[in-house]
């Protein structure tokens, strides 16, 4: 009794919530995000990535994301004038049309947010 009561609390524990759990991917952050302070993100598509803050777009030469983590790594490059400049970040999904952001400048991530070296926390929303 104790190995079938042991192999249904495994099968609880472990294998409802990998089934379960939402696998988030590059399409869950399609569309445009903004934050109250100004600013956002702009997804298109995996070739189309763009940084926002008031009338300046730039567009994410290279990238990369990963959704294995909570929060999730997203490491971006962009062009500014004749340097690429190489920025390390934390994405988490609030709801399904808003994410908390916080873009680490020194290259140096920690493994949850922080505002110790006092890089702030946004919260982007999804415009319709």
């Amino acid at each position: 009794m104790k190995k079938v009561f042991l192999l249904f609390l495994i099968y609880l524990v472990v294998l409802i919530p990998s089934v379960n759990a939402q696998q988030l991917s590059l399409q869950n952050l399609i569309g445009k995000w903004e934050a109250p302070e100004g600013g956002g993100l702009e997804v298109m598509d995996s070739a189309h990535i763009y940084l926002t803050y008031g009338t300046d777009k730039k567009q994410v030469v290279s990238y990369s994301f990963d959704f294995s983590k909570t929060p999730a790594w997203f490491d971006f490059s962009v062009k500014d004038s004749a340097t690429t400049i190489h920025m390390k970040s934390l994405l988490l999904f609030n709801t399904a049309d808003e994410v908390q952001w916080q873009v680490f400048e020194d290259g140096v991530r920690p493994v949850q947010f922080s505002t110790d070296k006092g890089d702030a926390i946004l919260i982007l929303k999804r415009k319709r």
